[in-house]
């Protein structure tokens, strides 16, 4: 199954396991006679209730017959976000066993664990579900968009196929194929759906390669690939061309982020030297509009809310780190930002309700 359709089943899984926990919410609710372990409530929500658990473990072991062989063939260290993932999953395998073995065999323990355990499953795949999902759907809703104008060009495909030549492809038709539309989505498919088997896509895509750089790289992995994971020739050819056509759209995010990185050095040395006078009076409003408008740009203001500056210098940090994330404004408009920062959460009493505009 792709991305998508594991995504739409880990929906499922959250939707089947919310119902299961609720329902047992309602059903702990009847008279229960501790000496027979036996409950009042309706039979046949007793039944609903065990067939939702069941098909709750059903697809837990679905998801655990892709992740383990997964997690055995990582050749580098996971990502912060995987290893969540993986830990989460790995929980919610240990809660049931211990839920199923109490059900099962250690029945005088049921009603002081049972709905504990029960809470902790539901959150445990609220969580899970929560950071893979909504990442999954999104990215296969990209790749099913198609590769974009700019890589599917018709210099864009010239220069790819002239380069599939020097490292090795011959056949001008297999190049044509390669490089046309269909053939660097097909190429971008074998990148996410196989190469991320054994890493992370950041690994490979951290920079810009040469075609000969990117082909032995291709042959490595492949040469890695598991047989039930097998990068066949042809794939291996695909693949190839997708990352000499993405090649350019790498270098400049390379390029963006160097420079970004620099503005936000310059940005933080030029506040350094600022030391605006918080006596003195300043157009507030303005301030605060600047605030709103080019702080919420890439995220929302309870995010500054929930980490406010402490001090001058503190604020002087946070708009530097905003500068280095793509945020731009003039001389005045940062100072005036500042300021407004400053004296809104730095200057104000320990305990007190942040000051209102």
């Amino acid at each position: 199954m792709d991305a998508v359709g594991n995504a739409v089943l880990g929906i499922v899984f959250l939707v089947v396991g919310t119902a299961a926990t609720f329902l047992m919410y309602y059903l702990w609710g009847f008279p229960f006679d501790h000496a027979t372990n036996k409950s009042e409530a309706p039979q046949s929500l007793m039944r609903l209730h065990r067939v939702l658990g069941w098909i709750f473990v059903g697809i837990y072991v679905y998801f655990m017959t892709q992740m383990v062989p997964r997690l055995w063939e990582y050749q580098i260290e996971l990502p912060a976000r995987t290893v969540v993932h993986l830990t989460l999953g790995m929980a919610i395998g240990a809660i049931l066993i211990v839920k199923l073995a109490i059900v099962r065999f250690f029945k005088h323990l049921e009603a002081k664990l049972v709905p504990a355990l029960g809470t902790s499953l539901f959150v445990a795949t609220c969580l899970l579900i929560g950071l893979s999902a909504p990442f999954a759907i999104r990215e296969g809703l990209r790749g099913g968009a198609g590769v974009s104008q700019e890589i599917s060009s018709p210099e864009n495909q010239k220069r790819v196929r002239e380069l599939l030549q020097d490292v090795g492809l011959g056949e001008e038709a297999r190049r044509i194929a390669h490089t046309s539309r269909v053939g660097l989505l097909s190429g971008e498919r074998v990148l996410t759906s196989k190469c991320v088997h054994c890493h992370d896509l950041r690994t490979a895509l951290v920079r810009p390669r040469t075609a000969k750089t990117w082909r032995s790289i291709v042959t490595r992995m492949s040469e890695r690939a598991t047989l039930l994971n097998s990068i066949s020739e042809e794939e291996q050819w695909q693949v190839t061309a997708y990352l000499i056509a993405i090649s350019p759209q790498i270098q400049r995010a390379k390029q963006q982020a160097s420079k970004q990185k620099q503005e936000a050095a310059q940005c933080l040395e030029c506040l350094k030297a600022m030391q605006p006078d918080l006596g003195a009076p300043f157009d507030r409003v303005r301030a605060q509009q600047l605030v709103q408008k080019k702080c919420t740009e890439c995220h929302g203001l309870e995010n500054i809310e929930n980490s406010p500056p402490d001090s001058m210098a503190g604020s002087k940090a946070l708009v530097a780190r905003m500068v280095g994330e793509g945020f731009t404004a003039s001389d005045d408009e940062i100072k005036l930002i500042v300021r407004y920062l400053t004296e809104k959460y730095a200057t104000r009493k320990p305990k007190q309700n942040p000051v209102q505009p």
